[in-house]
């Protein structure tokens, strides 16, 4: 093994969109969970009610859990692109190609 491994720069971008849309799609559900809660409530009493939310909040502790890190991922991956790209462009500099790193083009290196 060399050690060496490619990249490409959109795909780590496309992996923070999807990680964002995720963040975004995860706290949606956590807004309709908590809506669900009030209106179950103002509509059930007793044990079935008190169970219904139980069993909400303890959705809502995984939900907060996920929600987070997919904002934190979303986060890493967004500067690890910024990382690659910024080496891409330094060393294109460097060997007059202008930035793109492997060829000065796309965005495809090997490190």
């Amino acid at each position: 093994m060399s050690g060496l491994h490619t990249y490409e720069t959109a795909d780590i971008r496309g992996l923070e969109s999807a990680l964002k849309q995720l963040h975004g799609y995860c706290s949606e559900l956590q807004a309709h969970a908590a809506s669900a809660t009030g209106a179950v409530s103002a509509q059930w009493s007793g044990i079935a009610n008190t169970e219904f939310v139980n069993c909400v909040q303890t959705w809502q502790v995984g939900a907060t859990i996920l929600t987070s890190y997919a904002e934190y991922l979303a986060t890493w991956a967004g500067d690890a692109a910024t990382q690659y790209e910024s080496a891409q462009s330094s060393v294109g500099s460097m060997w007059g190609g202008g930035g793109g790193g492997a060829g000065g083009g796309g965005g495809s290196t090997a490190v």
